[in-house]
């Protein structure tokens, strides 16, 4: 009797480890769309690891675009200023804040992600007089205002083709004005003397 139930016994319990040993068999179909499944979220899904490092560089970044874009504004202003004042011009301080403004937004240019500029920028007319580099100031003064004004830097997470077009041309504007400008006040700035 002992023994029918300790064959029993037996019986039922190697069936049962049999039973958990056996692999379970998948559907190919299913191994194919998870294999493909596991392909898409490697290639497309996959978000690329930002390292501290990256994060930090972008914010260095991010910090420059803003210390540039109200330094632009802030020298603007200052040659402005000189400008509307009457009376002789300070050439050495006008080509120091005019090659300020030059490389910062060479700078910005670099920083921001804008479209390349598909045409040349129109070039000021030959400066020869204080009154004339008046007037080319001015014609800065509204390109820096129409680049710090432009809707793309006031809109978060939409970005129209057309107006970052036009910030990036008002940029190339600027930078090649800015050059020109260095130049002329160079050359009047030794007619002065």
């Amino acid at each position: 009797m002992y023994w029918k139930i300790f064959s029993s016994s037996f019986l039922l319990l190697s069936c049962v480890c049999v039973n958990a040993q056996t692999p379970t068999r998948t559907n190919p179909r299913d191994v194919v769309v998870d294999a493909n499944r596991q392909e898409l979220d490697n290639l497309l899904l996959r978000k690329p690891i930002i390292t501290a490092e990256d994060k930090s560089a972008r914010q260095a970044t991010l910090k420059q675009i803003n210390e540039d874009f109200k330094a632009l504004q802030v020298l603007n202003n200052e040659v402005m200023s000189q400008v509307t004042l009457a009376g002789t011009l300070d050439y050495k301080s006008i080509s120091n804040k005019i090659s300020e403004l030059g490389s910062k937004a060479t700078r910005l240019r670099k920083n921001l992600v804008l479209p390349k500029v598909e045409r040349s920028p129109k070039s000021l007319s030959a400066i020869s007089t204080p009154e004339e580099l008046r007037q080319s100031l001015l014609a800065v003064d509204k390109v820096v205002m129409s680049f710090v004004s432009n809707p793309i830097f006031k809109t978060t997470n939409v970005i129209d083709v057309e107006l970052a077009k036009q910030a990036s041309s008002d940029l190339e504007l600027l930078i090649n004005h800015s050059e020109s400008l260095k130049k002329a006040v160079s050359h009047l700035q030794k007619q002065a003397r």
